[in-house]
């Protein structure tokens, strides 16, 4: 894993309390995920950009919004915090954007190293049947589950439809989930109303800035759920920079977590797919300064509008 002694880039003396900023960019403070004061906001912002095209995730209703962001965010908080960003509104104090972020090397366990990839999706498992417990083995046997009957009757609380999303991801995560290579990789989301002020560029830049130029970090990953209702895969490998593509995708596989009337309800499209996608890092370095620079002229010209 990596450690680096690299300090902050600006800390303002007058922060508030227990507030300390890594930077701040205009009415925005980053800083470091605390997990004790941020999980449940992050989780919920997590929740409320997950389906494809930045919409609240509609199989899980916002009940168990907290939960379903503890699966998605949980392993990178548990392994990764020194990579875990969160950005403040100065003006409100409202928690308004995240990015977790990961080295991608091996992950030392009692029974050996284990690759990152593999680790943050066995840790999500566990989380998920903490969070909803053991709930294949409920439906059919639940006296059995009797010491965890409050699990069992929040998890039948959130709906029919939820319970049929859990059981999906347990049995079919494994077999849906794309392969990607050794390297770091990040996801991020910025809330409704915040974006286009240059948040998720200033974000990636940082997690970026972490990782020295060395050949082990020559490759950055990110996994994205595409279709073409929304966001679709053609948005990530259009982007370019100085003529090259910034994004080229490592693998795909197809999910089948919506059925085909709410892919059409939701305008989803006819095929949904997790992808993993990799760049360059110096390209894609290059290609968020170069978009920050220009988000806050462009978000300006649109509200003019």
């Amino acid at each position: 894993m990596l450690t680096t002694n690299k300090p902050a880039e600006i800390i303002d003396a007058m922060d508030a309390p227990g507030k300390q900023y890594l930077f701040k960019m205009g009415n925005y403070g980053f800083r470091i995920y605390d997990h004790g004061k941020d999980e449940k906001d992050v989780c919920k912002l997590c929740w409320s950009n997950a389906l494809p095209g930045g919409d609240p995730f509609p199989l899980i209703p916002e009940a168990g919004a907290v939960s379903f962001g503890r699966i998605v965010t949980g392993p990178f908080a548990q392994y990764a915090g020194e990579y875990f960003y969160v950005v403040d509104d100065l003006s409100s104090d409202e928690l308004v954007g995240y990015l977790t972020g990961a080295e991608g090397s091996d992950v030392p366990t009692k029974k050996g190293e284990i690759p990152w990839m593999q680790w943050r999706d066995k840790s999500a498992e566990q989380i998920a049947e903490k969070e909803f417990g053991e709930i294949s083995f409920k439906l059919y046997l639940p006296m059995l589950g009797f010491l965890e009957s409050r699990k069992f009757l929040y998890t039948m609380s959130l709906g029919g439809r939820a319970v049929q999303f859990l059981l999906h991801a347990k049995f079919n995560n494994a077999k849906e989930m794309p392969g990607a290579p050794a390297c770091p990789e990040y996801h991020f989301h910025v809330k409704q109303g915040h974006r286009r002020q240059g948040i998720g560029s200033r974000l990636i830049e940082h997690f970026l800035s972490q990782f020295p130029n060395k050949k082990k970090y020559r490759k950055i990953c990110a996994q994205v759920t595409v279709c073409d209702g929304h966001k679709s895969l053609d948005y990530y490998t259009g982007q370019t920079w100085e003529g090259k593509r910034v994004w080229k995708v490592y693998d795909k596989k197809e999910t089948a977590m919506y059925s085909v009337s709410e892919k059409q309800a939701w305008g989803l499209g006819p095929v949904v797919e997790n992808v993993s996608l990799v760049a360059d890092k110096k390209r894609l370095l290059a290609y968020v300064k170069n978009a920050r620079s220009a988000e806050p002229s462009e978000a300006a010209a649109t509200v003019s509008n």
